[in-house]
């Protein structure tokens, strides 16, 4: 695994990308959540997420 900031040799790290959309998604969530709390909603789940337009979002599982 690279470091972050260190250059992968010879492609692009796919783990860097992975962790990029994480952070991604966590932002995300982090206004979803706010939207949803602005509303007196509980906690956001994917309908949440669907309605303000993550449906392109398909994170795989880590195992």
């Amino acid at each position: 695994v690279t470091e972050p900031g260190e250059v992968a040799r010879g492609k692009k790290n796919g783990l860097d990308y992975l962790f990029h959309l994480y952070e991604q998604c966590r932002d995300f969530l982090i206004q979803v959540q706010n939207i949803a709390k602005e509303r007196g909603e509980k906690c956001p789940t994917k309908v949440y997420a669907k309605k303000a337009g993550a449906s392109y979002i398909n994170k795989p599982k880590m195992r």
